[in-house]
């Protein structure tokens, strides 16, 4: 049972959460220092000066270095060529297993732009997360289930029933998710989401399954590009669809088979939002920079009249609308220009307009990052009643002439996207946020102060058990102890979370939550955490549990300073996990021992066992990446936009001033716009050999060293649509190397799911899709395995968790893994070791095989092998108990081939 102090513990530690995402949202920030404008940044989700740095540093990720740009039809066709790839079961020689265990969190959802109640059955509900598929709950939200195929796109933004009689069985949703373009006023493409849409989706059975409209997908000659980002959905008449892109409104008369454009102002004009009447008439808003933005009306959604009042301002960037249903002359407009600034409009169609910007919080300066939170909603039955959604949700109870605060941090989460009200109710309402969906029973009860944070909200209740739509960027396990399944993450918008069951209805627990990224994660040996927020609350936390107690401190450099990586990497060196490599910009920081660092309240950052490391430079530090096998070396990766992604390593890291050594691979792709390094991935039983991953499109993604460096092979493979990594090829994100059998497995994270392959053979290289039953075509951000016993963890940004033990390989898995050229005599593992390791070698063709161990005075200590093999991989274990502690030589002999490496005893 926990102490009553570890509870105490988490309510100081919220209480400090809290305080710390306040500052976040309400200070005025330091804009990011000139020289790296794209991807440095001290802005979380966003702020005043910088509300794109999240959507900025994905692009810096992501984008075609030779346009500049996401590929516009990206989302559609990478999923078509997915379809491609092998995806066969273990047995027929394809995937490793099929037996992947979706973990959660079952209690924590991810962000969620769509929401509905099915009109006809007020249990029903449809919701969907904007990289997480569309879900449906049949028993009004307390459990859940997805309805998005694993093979379909998983990006979901809108949703809307058809209102015709006997069309409720009727749904459409759109996808892509954007944040408002201002035309020429900014870089249009940092303001593209991460996570492109592609079209429409129809169900024509209440939500149980969905396809594709073939006339919204980017490439046909109706869409183009148009239905890449689909703001809103209004339906009509008997098959009538209107829908609200990022490209104009475009209205469909049967069903979405064919679609014609009916508003449209230019590039400049990039956010267009639809609501219907209850008489069926509709209010348009097309947002940007220039006169035409504004607010349109149209009797039938073919023709349409611009009724923006004159003091509607030039620049408005996005428009929520707000319909009264129980006045059908009523509507709210909740307008983003720029900046903080916001304004609120209230249009009566007998009486004209009023100006209601006055009354807002803060007379309009509120935070929606860059309009990406903006959600205006007017209860059924009641004109008077407003919801505002931004950071945070407000209510007004007189028409929009004052408002007060109803959900804020505690038991709720602050980014508001979708409100939705039960029918038969209108006081019970469902909100969709960056947290899942969420639910009040009274939507006009009293605030209440809550002790616990000094906030006033109305009661709130989640609905996310089951809706397992969370956003990870970062997944770690521990690494030492057999059987653990405990995993942490840094996730989007909910913080840390972490687990230590394996039943994966067992909630997750909760480290600082509120509207806070989660980046980079480790476990430590000891069972001590450690996770880094992202740049624009920069800490590096460590906590533990000692006697069911939580304890917690800051370990973060006192001395950084600046911007830098929205999400900074960290990592613990494998071989003394006390020494951490801190980048900040292009700087590298080496704590050598983290233990040492005192508990500390208030926490603060400290200087105790920091260091910098004086000769290390380049350019900004995107990756780091280290084996668990001698020499000690750490490899990483800078960027800078001339000479672009740079690779470095550095020898005895944990000592001195190391000098490094660039081994950037003269093959590596480059362009004036970089690509850049976004993992590194070094074999755990040699240091030697590493992979690199660029995660940009159109480029190829994967590229191998087993000489460190010295060369390296581009080994995509068929990852890649073409060999210079052109075409409809995934983004990769993140390789992990699992040995299983003493065999090499390459986990591959995608934009499109999980890879895996047994055998790296250039760009002949055959990767095969993992859990295409379960994990699917999701996003999967981070993968972390377990040498001791197969344990693999894979974060998707969209589903949660999957795990699974690989603990040996299917025999036809295994043969197409063991073609090699010649005989090769693998590193030994584990190296040190005391007293066991395990030594494995390979044979392309029958020989007569010698494996002896030598002392470092050229004397046989051991003789593993002496006979004829025939061609196959094998493994012999050398026991060293009785020997003294040092350097030892294993030998093989296969033939005329000699291959020699070197083993560390230690007592």
């Amino acid at each position: 049972m926990r102490s009553p102090y570890l509870y105490l513990a988490i309510v100081l530690a919220a209480v400090l959460c809290a305080a710390l995402v306040a500052v976040r949202l309400l200070n005025t920030r330091r804009p990011p220092e000139r020289g790296v404008p794209i991807i440095t940044s001290e802005a979380s989700e966003g702020s005043k000066e910088d509300p794109l740095a999240r959507a900025r540093f994905q692009w810096f990720l992501l984008h075609d270095p030779a346009t500049k740009e996401v590929p516009r039809d990206i989302g559609y066709a990478q999923l078509m060529f997915a379809k491609k790839l092998a995806k066969r079961s273990p047995a027929e020689g394809g995937a490793l297993t099929t037996d992947w265990l979706a973990r959660g969190p079952y209690n924590v959802g991810g962000r969620t732009r769509a929401l509905a109640i099915d009109a006809t059955n007020e249990n029903v509900i449809l919701a969907g997360g904007v990289s997480g598929g569309m879900w449906k709950s049949t028993d009004g939200g307390r459990s859940w289930r997805k309805t998005t195929a694993p093979d379909q796109l998983h990006s979901v933004s809108c949703i809307a029933q058809h209102r015709a009689p006997g069309k409720a069985n009727v749904w459409y949703y759109g996808t892509g998710e954007s944040y408002p373009k201002g035309g020429t006023a900014a870089h249009p493409t940092f303001s593209d989401a991460f996570y492109r849409g592609d079209g429409i989706y129809k169900s024509t059975d209440g939500g149980e399954s969905w396809s594709l409209l073939p006339a919204t997908v980017s490439g046909t000659p109706e869409a183009e590009d148009a239905f890449d980002y689909v703001f809103g959905l209004e339906t009509f008449g008997e098959d009538g669809v209107l829908a609200a892109t990022s490209n104009g409104l475009f209205r469909s008369t049967d069903g979405g088979a064919t679609w014609e454009r009916v508003l449209h102002f230019g590039e400049a004009y990039r956010s267009t939002e639809i609501a219907a009447t209850p008489s069926g008439a509709f209010y348009a808003a097309i947002g940007g920079i220039g006169p035409e933005n504004g607010v349109y009306f149209s009797p039938d959604g073919a023709s349409w009249e611009r009724i923006s009042p004159p003091a509607w301002p030039d620049t408005c960037q996005r428009t929520a609308i707000g319909i009264a249903p129980s006045n059908d002359n009523i509507a709210y407009f909740f307008c983003y220009l720029s900046g903080l600034k916001t304004q609120l409009w209230k249009y009566e169609r007998d009486g004209g307009w009023t100006n209601l910007t006055a009354n807002l919080p803060w007379r309009g300066e509120m935070i929606t990052y860059g309009g990406h939170m903006l959600i205006i909603k007017v209860k059924p039955d009641d004109e008077n009643v407003l919801f505002l959604g931004t950071v945070g949700l407000y209510r007004s109870k007189d028409g929009g002439h004052s408002f007060e605060v109803i959900g804020a941090y505690s038991d709720f989460h602050v980014d508001q996207h979708a409100i939705a009200f039960l029918p038969s109710n209108p006081r019970v309402m469902f909100v969709g946020n960056d947290g899942g969906v969420f639910k009040t029973e009274d939507n006009l009860a009293e605030p209440t102060l809550d002790p616990r944070s000094g906030e006033t909200h109305i009661a709130w209740q989640s609905l996310n058990n089951g809706y397992i739509t969370t956003q990870f960027y970062s997944v770690a396990v521990d690494h030492q102890t057999h059987g653990d399944e405990t995993i942490l993450g840094g996730t989007q918008d909910n913080a840390f979370l972490f687990t230590r069951s394996s039943n994966p209805k067992e909630p997750w627990e909760v480290i600082f939550g509120g509207a806070m990224d989660g980046g980079f994660t480790a476990i430590a040996d000891g069972g001590e955490y450690f996770y880094a927020t992202q740049a624009g609350s920069f800490a590096v936390w460590r906590f533990d549990f000692p006697n069911g107690q939580l304890r917690w401190t800051n370990v973060t450099p006192s001395e950084l300073s600046g911007g830098t990586l929205w999400m900074p990497p960290f990592l613990l060196d494998p071989h003394d996990q006390k020494v951490m490599y801190l980048p900040w910009r292009d700087q590298l920081w080496r704590n050598s021992d983290l233990t040492a660092i005192p508990y500390v309240f208030p926490p603060e950052p400290t200087m105790v066992n920091w260091e910098r490391l004086e000769k290390v430079s380049g350019g900004q530090i995107t990756a780091l990446g280290m084996s668990q096998a001698l020499p000690r070396r750490l490899y990483y990766a800078t960027f800078s936009w001339s000479p672009g992604a740079r690779l470095f390593r550095l020898d005895d890291p944990h000592e001195g001033q190391p000098e490094p050594v660039e081994i950037t691979g003269s093959n590596f792709p480059y362009f004036p716009y970089c690509p850049s390094i976004g993992c590194i991935a070094v074999d755990p039983r040699d240091a030697d050999k590493l992979l690199v991953v660029f995660p940009n499109y159109q480029v190829i993604s994967i590229y191998a060293s087993e000489d460190a460096g010295t060369s390296w092979t581009p080994v995509a493979g068929t990852l890649e649509e073409n060999p210079d990594g052109s075409g409809s090829g995934p983004s990769v994100r993140w390789i992990s190397i699992l040995y299983v059998e003493d065999q090499p497995v390459y986990f591959a994270g995608t934009s499109v799911g999980l890879f895996s392959t047994v055998k790296l053979d250039g760009m002949n290289t055959v990767w095969v899709q993992e859990g295409a039953q379960t994990i699917g075509n999701v996003v999967v951000d981070m993968i972390d395995v377990r040498q001791a016993d197969g344990f693999v963890a894979v974060g998707t940004h969209g589903n949660g968790v999957y795990t699974t033990y690989v603990t040996e390989l299917p025999s036809a898995v295994r043969e197409r893994g063991l073609i090699v050229q010649h005989p090769i005599l693998y590193a030994a593992y584990p190296n040190p070791f005391n007293p066991t390791t395990t030594i494995s070698f390979a044979l392309p063709e029958r020989a007569f095989v010698s494996l002896k161990i030598y002392d470092a005075l050229g004397r046989e200590a051991a003789v593993l092998v002496d006979e004829e093999l025939p061609a196959g991989r094998y493994s012999r274990r050398w026991d060293g108990r009785g020997l003294t502690s040092g350097i030892y030589f294993c030998r093989l002999q296969a033939g005329a081939f000699v291959q020699t490496r070197k083993l560390l005893l230690l007592r």
